[in-house]
């Protein structure tokens, strides 16, 4: 990895969001600067390029919640993988994403703009905390840093750590200002945003109480509080499953993969053997969302319809890790949590049945109970939830930290895990004179350890 100075390749893509001249010299070939919101807005949409985009996509397939049907995403389906696979995931997060944040930081330092200041370290902390939970091990601290042409390769627990600390001195700065802009939709405040991160980091760690907490203050009260990614009809604005099914790679990504259907359309499925419905739940409505014959469902409505929104954080996180970090301190609240949920699904799938729990559903002679513990029951319930609810990323952690909970197929051959980590790219292989070498896809990261 070579130190970024300047990157505004993909700035000129989004020039509409400002004007073009603005901040610019007079020689519209000769760029030397660009302003303060054209920089902070590409950092804003950068977020999609890893939330929604290629990573995402592979988590799906890793997760069995999507199957890789066709060509390169046959090949993933079966977890065989290379490193060149993972070149524009790094190159987004770091020439795209970090580097534009930290040039917005900058600006904002240089303008006395302590509210832009702050919302570049939160993005800047989300690109450092995903890139963490991809790869584990990563350039951190000396990236793009006059001092460090090739940035050393610095602990994940660590990293995480920091990047806690950068959303911790980007909520001191963002004040109550309010996340929506023309990228995002969300009634929240950065602050809240900042908070939902640092929840989805501490669970990571395995730190509960401090994943809790930080939960409960990002006051993700109902699905208006999404971190949602504004999608319309108009052209190079739509849904990006919907873009990659319907314009880009028709058959690539299908609920069908290239072994069976997956595990999540199972699960949603009154005709399957790994149905998770019950007397209380019917989850009919919400299987049609997902699933449109064998294909992800891009028809109107849909999960994948050409103007549904996309959460990077959702409600349904934020109440499942408060639910989760509270099995076997205080299973009231955790169940609190989880009935907050199904009241989401009762309003969204209104076609459904989403009826609440009681703590006797999980005791024996319960539904729901596992023959074990009051405390299993109503985490294995909780984590099932979390698997049909959180698309991508977020799953492909879970999935990870918990040791397959949930049962996610193996369907590689010769393994008896999922991918634990996205392999190092090859462009940094090549680049860095500090690269640690290539780690083997099936070594957990060291929070997984």
């Amino acid at each position: 990895m070579k130190r970024i100075i300047y990157s505004l390749t993909l700035l000129l893509a989004f020039a509409s969001c400002e004007s073009v001249v603005e901040g610019l010299n007079n020689d519209p070939n000769n760029f030397t600067d660009t302003s303060l919101g054209l920089v902070l807005n590409h950092a804003n949409l950068n977020v999609v390029a890893v939330a929604e985009a290629h990573p995402n996509r592979i988590a799906t397939i890793f997760t069995d919640q999507f199957g890789g049907n066709d060509r390169q995403y046959g090949t993933l389906n079966i977890y065989s993988t290379l490193q060149t696979d993972y070149d524009e995931v790094w190159e987004d997060i770091y020439q795209r994403g970090i580097a534009q944040c930290q040039i917005a930081k900058q600006k904002a330092q240089d303008g006395s703009n302590a509210v832009a200041e702050g919302q570049a370290t939160i993005l800047e902390a989300y690109h450092f905390g995903e890139a963490a939970l991809l790869f584990g091990d990563i350039p951190f601290s000396q990236v793009n840093s006059s001092d460090f042409e090739d940035p050393e390769f610095e602990g994940q627990v660590a990293v995480l750590n920091n990047v806690i600390g950068l959303l911790d001195a980007g909520i001191a700065l963002v004040g109550t200002s309010p996340a929506a802009n023309n990228v995002f939709s969300t009634s929240s405040s950065w602050a809240q945003i900042a908070n939902a991160l640092k929840a989805r980091y501490y669970l990571a760690l395995g730190d509960n109480a401090n994943a809790n907490a930080s939960a409960t203050a990002a006051n993700f009260t109902s699905k208006a509080n999404d971190w949602s990614i504004i999608h319309t009809s108009t052209n190079f604005s739509e849904n990006l499953f919907w873009q990659f099914q319907v314009e880009q790679r028709q058959d690539y990504l299908k609920v069908e993969g290239s072994l069976d259907f997956s595990y999540m359309s199972k699960l949603l499925n009154t005709a399957e053997a790994e149905y998770k419905g019950n007397s209380k739940t019917d989850e009919t409505a919400r299987y049609n969302y997902y699933v449109n014959g064998n294909d992800i469902n891009t028809t109107a409505g849909g999960f994948a319809a050409v103007d549904n929104n996309y959460s990077v954080i959702s409600f349904e996180e934020m109440q499942l890790i408060i639910a989760e970090t509270e099995v076997g301190s205080d299973n009231n609240a955790a169940l609190t949590a989880l009935n907050a949920v199904r009241a989401s699904h009762a309003a969204q799938f209104t076609a459904g049945q989403y009826d609440p729990y009681v703590i006797t559903d999980f005791q024996v002679g319960g539904e729901l109970y596992d023959g074990t513990s009051e405390d299993s029951s109503l985490n294995m319930e909780v984590m099932l939830e979390k698997y049909c609810s959180v698309i991508g990323l977020p799953t492909y952690s879970d999935v990870r930290r918990t040791d397959n909970l949930v049962g996610v197929p193996i369907k590689g051959t010769g393994t008896t895990v999922i991918p634990q980590r996205f392999l190092y790219p090859q462009t940094e292989a090549a680049s860095n004179s500090n690269f640690p070498g290539v780690v083997d896809q099936y070594v957990p990261t060291p929070v997984n350890n």
